[in-house]
């Protein structure tokens, strides 16, 4: 083999074990995130500690996924148990690091196996540097896509265990897709950086962009998307002042009523063990034994069912891709069986004597009956937000009708008419759906997740990703009917959006397929 060829798989094997420390350090402080934020706790301080004995850690016990191991999952000064959520969670972004370079810029073309080219899962911005064999052009734009897959994990955990999801995550995820994707793109047009090969139409970036430099720009949506950003402001002072009302801002008052009316005392003590600011409810999260079981037997349908596609498929006339499609799509039921014949749902009667249980936070905030009225409040909110859209974009397109852009202004409004789409797009779903139902529909945590990923992925995967969604939502709730764990009235519904998400992210070929097929039309998405 070359010398050359030698130094390319150095480097890369470098870059892929650099990816995988650095994902799973930004996993260990997912932990931290995970663990302080719905309990109201500042990230820097106070220092680790052990939940039990509150002992100060030392750094040794901070290694990502290594001090756990050498701990044995006991804390070393008072031999309590340590959850392997920990060490699972630092190698669940690890991997997804590592997996994330690994097909952004190592995978070759083609690469199949179980009779799938899993190069096609390679976005066309990063042929920019799939010769480089790094990011030397693109790096901006992998910063953005890893640091929102840690986003991602985060908020999923915390809303699968607590209906919550803390703002300050998605707008982290926000910013960054803003910053990097502004910044990667003022360097590629003033700098040696060549322009990213991207490959669909008009496309000058990895995001979807109101035009392109030169000829072409859509002045109306580079108004209309900073018109719609001043709205949004303007509507936030307006709340500050009192000048519009909060929505379900007499939540709290009407739950103590309703608590009171059921005979429970919302002035109690809280149960030991449960802290202050965590809502408290059945619904924890799945344990760890769960996941690794469901997790276990999902990969050995894909790899078993996919090695007989690949193999066999020919001979029993399929397609050699089938097998594995089978073991998507089907294994997580044989998963849910596993899960219920292997971790049995533990059932705790309550006593006799027992005072009323207080519901759950969920329970309460679907019985909650003005959410109709509260929308009107939301409609109002997001009144200035539209009306200046479409003002400053009539301005825009009158003032500048048939001037050039720089590129760093199209990415720009680019990142922003993600966010403001696909967060709007859930906005509407929640207006619509609470009106329709008397209920809250979705969440507004679920709007700034969205608008976190329309910023960092552009406005059409979120908008891709959100009716996906709702199929996964589905699909959860009959995989959690065959493991004898039926889902409660209330979902998060956080965590399908994340997956969807990452669906999307990586299945963008077979959206591009299908939609080719219903549209009758060759679709090639940005």
């Amino acid at each position: 083999m070359p010398g050359h060829e030698w130094m390319m798989m150095g480097l890369q094997a470098t870059w892929v074990v650099f990816m995988f420390a650095y994902g799973a350090c930004l996993g260990s402080l997912t932990n931290v995130l995970v663990y302080r934020l719905p309990r109201g706790l500042g990230v820097v301080t106070p220092p680790s500690r052990c939940p039990a004995c509150e002992t100060k850690l030392t750094w040794r016990e901070n290694i990502p996924i290594l001090g756990w191991l050498m701990l044995r999952g006991k804390c070393r000064f008072c031999r309590s148990r340590i959850s392997a959520e920990y060490p699972l969670v630092e190698l669940t972004v690890a991997l997804l690091f590592a997996a994330a370079f690994l097909i952004y810029y190592v995978m070759p073309e083609p690469a199949w196996a179980m009779g799938v080219d899993w190069s096609l899962m390679r976005p066309e911005w990063a042929r920019s540097d799939v010769f480089d064999g790094w990011p030397r052009q693109t790096w901006s734009i992998l910063v953005v896509h890893v640091m929102l897959l840690g986003g991602l994990v985060g908020m999923t955990l915390v809303d699968a265990k607590t209906f919550t999801i803390p703002l300050v995550l998605p707008w982290a995820c926000g910013l960054i897709g803003i910053v990097f994707h502004t910044g990667g793109a003022l360097l590629t047009e003033h700098s040696w950086f060549k322009k990213l090969a991207v490959t669909a139409p008009s496309a000058v970036w990895a995001i979807p962009t109101p035009g392109w430099p030169g000829t072409g720009v859509s002045w109306w949506w580079i108004g209309a998307v900073f018109g719609g950003v001043v709205g949004l402001v303007l509507s936030n002072v307006f709340l500050h002042y009192k000048w519009l009302r909060r929505s379900f801002e007499d939540y709290p008052e009407w739950e103590r009523n309703a608590l009171k009316a059921q005979g429970i005392d919302p002035d109690a003590p809280l149960p030991e063990g449960v802290d202050e600011g965590v809502p408290v409810g059945e619904h924890v999260g799945p344990g760890v034994r769960l996941v690794l079981v469901f997790v276990g037997t999902w990969l050995a349908c894909l790899i078993v069912l996919g090695a007989i596609g690949a193999f066999a498929g020919e001979a029993i006339g399929v397609a050699s891709w089938s097998g594995l499609a089978l073991g998507f799509l089907g294994g997580p039921l044989v998963a849910g069986l596993a899960c219920r014949v292997l971790v049995p749902e533990r059932v705790v009667e309550p006593k006799p004597d027992e005072a009323p249980k207080e519901p759950t936070s969920p329970e309460m905030w679907v019985r909650y009956p003005h959410a109709r009225r509260e929308m009107m409040k939301e409609m109002l909110f997001l009144t200035p937000c539209v009306g200046l859209a479409w003002l400053c974009g009539e301005l825009a397109e009158r003032m500048f009708a048939g001037q050039s852009a720089p590129l760093w202004l199209l990415v720009l409004a680019g990142t922003l008419m993600g966010a403001l789409i696909g967060g709007g797009v859930v906005w509407g779903i929640r207006i619509v759906g609470s009106a329709a139902f008397g209920k809250e529909a979705m969440g507004l945590g679920d709007v700034h997740l969205m608008a976190g990923v329309g910023a960092c992925l552009g406005w059409v995967d979120a908008a891709l990703a959100v009716p996906l969604a709702a199929v996964v939502a589905l699909y959860f709730v009959v995989v959690s009917m065959v493991a004898n764990r039926p889902a409660g009235r209330a979902l998060p519904f956080g965590p399908y959006l994340a997956v969807a998400t990452v669906l999307v992210m990586a299945g963008k070929p077979l959206v591009e397929r299908g939609l080719s097929v219903v549209l009758q039309a060759n679709v090639n998405l940005p």
